[in-house]
């Protein structure tokens, strides 16, 4: 009965934040999918998008606590190469921690000028038996973008998600992504679902 309660009051808050949107000019005008393999320390992962031309795919690989990435991206046939180096989290008390990362992303168009960003990742996580709700509040810091200082805070990528972990092998989940502005405002919001298997 307890579980039946807790699994029932997870869903009621998820779905309540599903329908109070930011009403930001791109509110809900698409989905996102994300699929990912993993193995030991390495992961595969391909996203796509629903009435969008836009997919990625990315490999991860973790050596001694730090992440290392690289991701191909096309954005209506234009092509991005994004590197990243997650640190080891600074801070990892009861759920809350803090994890910094560096960014670099390329990219092929010409009009569209190579940069760098910093991240600090604050995220909040409390299990439920097999359930997970998490929270990330993801500021990024420019590094020679046009139109900032280094190290100016010129956007953030947050999510609110829940996590159901259906075996050892198979887990689901879907999240609420807001992206915002220099001033913090909400610029852009869709739901996102995600699949991964474990090798």
């Amino acid at each position: 009965m307890k579980k039946i309660i807790t699994t029932s009051t997870l869903m009621t808050l998820f779905a309540t934040l599903l329908v109070a949107p930011s009403f930001a000019m791109d509110s809900f005008d698409y989905s996102q999918h994300n699929f990912t393999v993993k193995s030991g320390n390495m992961s595969l992962k391909y996203r796509d998008h629903s009435r969008l031309d836009k997919w990625m795919t990315q490999f991860d690989v973790k050596l001694a606590d730090y992440g290392y990435a690289y991701r191909y991206q096309e954005i209506k046939g234009n092509v991005e190469h994004r590197f990243r180096l997650s640190f080891p989290k600074a801070l990892d008390y009861k759920g809350f921690s803090i994890a910094p990362r560096f960014e670099y992303r390329a990219f092929n168009q010409e009009s569209t000028d190579d940069f760098a960003n910093f991240w600090l990742r604050f995220q909040y996580q409390k299990k439920f038996g097999a359930f997970k709700a998490y929270i990330k509040l993801q500021p990024k810091l420019a590094i020679d973008r046009d139109g900032y200082e280094d190290g100016e805070y010129y956007e953030a990528q947050n999510n609110y998600g829940l996590d159901y972990k259906v075996s050892d092998q198979l887990s689901v989940g879907v999240y609420l992504e807001q992206n915002t502005d220099d001033d913090w405002k909400v610029k852009s919001e869709f739901i996102a679902t995600k699949v991964i298997y474990k090798f």
